[in-house]
């Protein structure tokens, strides 16, 4: 019963980004700074929930920009994120530019040497074929 219910949350959140980033398929340089913040908080959001639960491989083939590709691959993304076990995150803040934005995310995670670390990250996005991209800054 429960391997269904995880199986069945998956779908969810897996439906509900690609609903989500669809609706963003349209955004370009002229789009108003208020659907940008949406999609990049929308985003960064959905991209932090896949980190949580474990599965980096995902939020790397959803969320990482092309040219952030050219400069970490997937697998060495996967090993970086599996190092931290990350608890939660909240997007705090977004401002946008014409093609890109910046995302405020307040993180905790455990570290080997303590629990319950909190921090906040500032996070680079971009507005590329029409949807946002997050870009690696390591």
């Amino acid at each position: 019963m429960r391997q269904r219910l995880r199986i069945g949350c998956r779908r969810f959140v897996v439906i509900a980004v690609a609903l989500g980033l669809g609706a963003c398929a349209t955004l370009g340089r002229n789009s108003p700074d208020e659907e940008k913040r949406k999609a990049v908080t929308d985003a960064a959001s959905a991209r932090w929930a896949l980190l949580i639960k474990g599965e980096p491989g995902q939020a790397y083939d959803e969320f990482m920009s092309k040219g952030s590709r050219q400069v970490i691959s997937r697998g060495e993304f996967v090993e970086r994120m599996r190092i931290t076990a990350f608890r939660t995150a909240a997007v705090e803040k977004t401002e946008c530019g014409a093609e890109s934005c910046q995302a405020s995310v307040r993180i905790t995670y455990d570290h080997k040497l303590m629990s319950g670390v909190g921090n906040t990250l500032r996070e680079n996005w971009i507005i590329e074929d029409g949807q946002v991209w997050y870009v690696w800054s390591p």
